[in-house]
């Protein structure tokens, strides 16, 4: 059986709680495959979520669903005050990360009163994406429900994250022509790295281990939990360090100062916020999620 298949992974995780035999299948259906297909998916999503994964990263153009200047045909124009644009949350995202500000297609809504920022350029030569080569600005998002979307009829939504027959879940931001970098679900073992699968492999083992075990040996099986759950938190310290060290840190630090002078500025300010000028902030950058483990810890 090839070693890149979720049926491995699951073997492996029975081997690390001591359990004596082998799945041919995860959906093979005897007691043991149950407990670990109940198991596996949520284990995946969650371990996604818990930390900045390098093989996980994506980064696609979002979808509009409305504009609430109504300058863009064939969309809706009601979007939650005070943000701009709405757009759909992508299907196979976990977490979203970062949305980059789009210095080509910049929104050029102004909030009454504010200073009118020049539309000539005040320097020339400086090319026609000056952008280029340099550090990614984000601009703050928030993610969101909205009701008045729901998907076209027809729509598969129970299946589909982030859908249902009432609503849908958005990215709400001030980017015109969105995109937005992000965790991805990736389904395929051969495409984790060594650290994510052993990862994954002692969090499903510490989450199936008491109900594998709890007819035979049930103190064995919290015996085994635990010491999965330790090396779980282990993996997660090493893949947060290796984050810092691999990703792309902000060293932004938000000041009084910079906020006072951010806002006499267009809604695009310094990275799109409205830090000076009122409303909802948002976030810049999204953080891991606290891991939830089987003995109730959070890490």
């Amino acid at each position: 059986m090839s070693d890149y298949l979720p049926t491995n992974v699951a073997n492996q995780a029975l081997d690390a709680i001591g359990w004596p035999d082998v799945l041919g299948d995860i959906e093979g259906g005897s007691r043991e495959a149950q407990i670990s297909l109940r198991a596996y998916r949520q284990c995946l999503q969650q371990l996604l979520r818990a930390a900045n994964w390098s093989f996980a990263r994506k980064q696609a153009p979002l979808q509009l669903l409305a504009d609430a200047s109504g300058n863009t045909p064939n969309v809706g124009t009601q979007v939650p005050q005070p943000w701009i644009y709405e757009y759909e949350y992508p299907t196979d995202c976990m977490r979203v990360r970062f949305i980059p500000w789009n210095l080509n297609n910049q929104a050029d809504l102004v909030p009454s009163n504010n200073i009118q920022i020049p539309s000539t350029p005040l320097v020339t030569g400086i090319g026609q994406q000056p952008w280029l080569g340099l550090r990614i600005r984000p601009a703050r998002f928030v993610v969101s429900t909205d009701f008045n979307y729901p998907p076209p009829g027809g729509s598969q939504t129970w299946d589909v994250q982030g859908v249902s027959p009432a609503g849908r879940t958005v990215i709400l931001t001030n980017v015109r022509y969105a995109t937005a970098g992000y965790t991805s679900l990736v389904l395929y073992p051969n495409l984790w790295d060594s650290l994510f699968r052993a990862a994954l492999v002692a969090y499903l083992a510490s989450e199936i281990a008491l109900p594998i075990w709890s007819k035979l040996d049930r103190n064995f099986g919290l015996k085994v939990r635990d010491e999965q759950v330790a090396i779980v938190k282990a993996k997660l310290i090493e893949a947060r360090l290796l984050d810092g060290n691999e990703g792309v840190p902000s060293s932004d630090i938000a000041v009084d100062w910079m906020r006072t002078r951010r806002g006499g500025g267009n809604w695009n300010g310094w990275g799109g916020g409205w830090d000076g000028a009122g409303g909802e902030g948002g976030s810049y950058w999204g953080s891991n999620d606290s891991l939830m483990l089987a003995n109730g810890a959070t890490f």
